[in-house]
């Protein structure tokens, strides 16, 4: 009855701290919205932005991936390993405008110093990659 309890308890304290940390993360973190909405705000200026991959693209010489936080969307270039869709990741960048036209791309350029930040991800098995571990060819 008491190893029970104990569980049922330690189910719920973890439960309550990723709760906790994912509302943590989200209050700190610059709404992709306010970006999109007032780009010159925040033009060469280091933000953070917090939510979860929903697209990742290597093309011959540029990686990129999408980042959605529930107020918008916005692609953030890399030099690292892309994350998987579903991961969710804290990333600081350069925000930067790219205009052709009458089109306006809205992106973040990822810091070299800070990797993304493995949140979570809402994927089954294992999620970590070699960015992660250390394990990667640049120490990532």
């Amino acid at each position: 009855m008491r190893s029970r309890r104990f569980v049922c308890s330690l189910f719920f304290c973890l439960t309550l701290q990723n709760l906790a940390c994912d509302a943590a993360y989200s209050i700190t973190a610059t709404k992709i919205r306010d970006i999109l909405d007032h780009p010159r705000d925040y033009q060469n200026k280091d933000i953070t932005v917090y939510g979860t991959v929903t697209n990742a693209v290597s093309l011959l010489v540029i990686k990129y991936y999408e980042i959605q936080d529930g107020t918008g969307s916005i692609k953030v270039v890399t030099d690292k390993l892309l994350p998987t869709r579903g991961e969710k990741l804290k990333v600081t960048g350069r925000m930067t405008v790219v205009e052709m036209g009458t089109e306006r791309w809205v992106m973040l350029r990822e810091n070299q110093d800070t990797a993304g930040q493995f949140v979570e991800s809402t994927k089954a098995g294992p999620s970590r990659n070699a960015r992660e571990d250390g394990g990667g060819p640049d120490g990532y």
